[in-house]
């Protein structure tokens, strides 16, 4: 009887043994294949924008630590390092505000706020676009961001509400893409932006390909401005997005330029000529006296002695590079001397001589071969004085020309040869800038009367042959030349005098 409740006993321990291993292993089972969900935050963001700047406050909810939490711009992940707060810190509670600084040649568009759950998904907790829809063929639709209470959370999602179009109607393109600009081979992750139900992409990219991804990637190989066009369509309608010369491949500009001459007498007329390198799109020129010019190869008087470093900025898509050599341009002053001399027999101007100067009056004009040519201020006139001429009359006082009457005178206006003729009627009520190569040449033992060079006497039986160079107005401003048949006469001044 004994050895029979000791067996019993014995049994009955390796029942219940069994029994327990039994619901050990069912636990472990039931751990291993319904494990507990894991609890998702919930929280609403105020999200808002403006320029390149993305300010988010966390209005109500859980809190956010920095590895769970994932922003995205434009479809771009941004680094949570970059959130600056403001007055608080890890992580991110309730009532606490973070700004973000967004750099890149589009503005931020869409912003959106994952959660990073145990598994590694991206749960979305919140987003909103910042600017309006694009201004399209397609009329655009309102956006609606809800950031009303999130629903319920799953293990695997969170529906928040994002109306961004009527689901009706047609969806409306528009897209960011970064790099825009760099070298070729340039790669350019594409982002699409549309709003609306879209059923199906095609971009092309400028150079010929295209893709019908949402989010393609394209390398461009040959340097240029490319334009981007992105078409979205559903069962409603399509609608294309455009944006030209979006992307840019090449290198920034060098700058250089060439000066001629680099010295001389003031007024220095300088020829500037654009050197640069790398196909510049503008010049910006700084003569170094206060004056600029946008043009390519422009044309600078230097009105008064001195030194000047003369400074080139030139521009294209890809950047700006500026140029100033170390020497620049030397202006004298001039060595003006006046001269005084009536009834020369064969005193003449040289011909191919030219005076140059720059309109200052509007009540200026000439007529050459009975046609009227008017000026206005700011323009460049140069007067050549041919070889057909013979008799004629210079005449000025105090920066106003009354007279260059010849039979042969060729009109440049601008640069650009306009007229060529006998001169009939000559006004020019003002101007500037003069300048001047007329020459006037007195051979030896001319029997001129008088002869003042500077208040010095000069004797025509004492006289070698008498050159005067660069023939202007004198230090009052009056010049006055007059060739007949018979005598020449000249009261003026000149750059330079040289005798024998």
């Amino acid at each position: 009887m004994g050895k029979d409740s000791a067996m019993t006993q014995i049994q009955t321990i390796m029942v219940m043994s069994v029994i327990m291993v039994v619901l050990f292993l069912l636990g472990v089972v039931l751990v291993i294949w319904n494990p507990i969900p894991e609890r998702i935050p919930q929280a609403s963001i105020s999200i808002e924008g403006e320029g390149d700047s993305i300010v988010m406050q966390h209005m109500g909810g859980d809190s956010f630590p920095s590895d769970r939490l994932v922003i995205k711009v434009n479809g771009d992940i941004r680094p949570n390092q970059n959130l600056n707060f403001q007055g608080g810190a890890w992580p991110w509670s309730e009532g606490e505000r973070v700004d973000m600084y967004y750099p890149s040649p589009d503005s931020p568009r869409l912003i959106e706020v994952y959660y990073i759950t145990d598994k590694g998904e991206s749960i979305l907790i919140d987003k909103a676009r910042i600017e309006p829809p694009p201004v399209v063929s397609a009329t655009p639709l309102p956006v609606e961001v809800v950031l009303s209470e999130t629903p319920t959370p799953s293990p695997t999602s969170i529906q928040v509400e994002v109306k961004d179009a009527n689901p009706t109607q047609p969806p409306v393109g528009d897209f960011t893409a970064e790099p825009r600009v760099g070298d070729p081979p340039l790669t350019v992750t594409f982002h699409d932006l549309s709003y609306g139900t879209v059923s199906e992409y095609l971009w092309s990219f400028g150079d010929g390909s295209t893709s019908t991804l949402q989010n393609p990637v394209h390398t461009y190989f040959v340097p240029g401005a490319y334009s981007v066009s992105l078409l979205v369509s559903n069962s409603y309608g399509s609608n294309r997005r455009t944006s030209e010369d979006y992307i840019v491949i090449g290198s920034p500009p060098i700058a250089n330029y060439l000066a001629e001459p680099r010295s001389g007498q003031a007024p220095l007329t300088v020829q500037f000529t654009d050197l640069s390198t790398g196909n510049p799109k503008s010049w910006e020129w700084s003569f170094g006296d206060g004056s600029q010019s946008s043009e390519k190869n422009p044309v600078h008087i230097f009105q008064s002695a001195g030194d000047y470093n003369v400074t080139l900025r030139v521009t294209n898509a890809y950047g700006t590079d500026k140029y100033y050599p170390e020497k620049g341009i030397n202006v004298t002053a001039p060595t003006l001397m006046d001269v005084y001399m009536t009834n020369s027999i064969n005193g003449a101007l040289v011909p191919d001589g030219y005076v140059r100067l720059r309109i200052t009056d509007p009540v200026s004009s000439m007529k050459i071969a009975g046609k009227l040519y008017q000026f206005v201020p700011g323009d460049y006139i140069q007067l050549i004085y041919g070889p057909g001429s013979s008799d004629g009359t210079i005449s000025t006082d105090k920066n106003r020309f009354t007279s260059f009457n010849f039979n042969d005178i060729t009109l440049v206006k601008n640069g650009e040869t306009v007229a060529r003729g006998p001169v009939n009627s000559f006004m020019i009520g003002g101007f500037d800038s003069y300048s001047s190569t007329l020459n006037l040449t007195v051979p030896k033992g001319d029997p001129y009367e008088t002869l003042y060079i500077n208040s010095e006497p000069y004797k025509y039986v004492e006289s070698p042959q008498v050159v005067f160079s660069g023939i202007g107005p004198d230090k009052s401003g009056r010049l006055f030349y007059q060739k007949s048949a018979q005598s020449m006469n000249f009261q003026g001044g000149i750059a330079e005098l040289t005798l024998g």
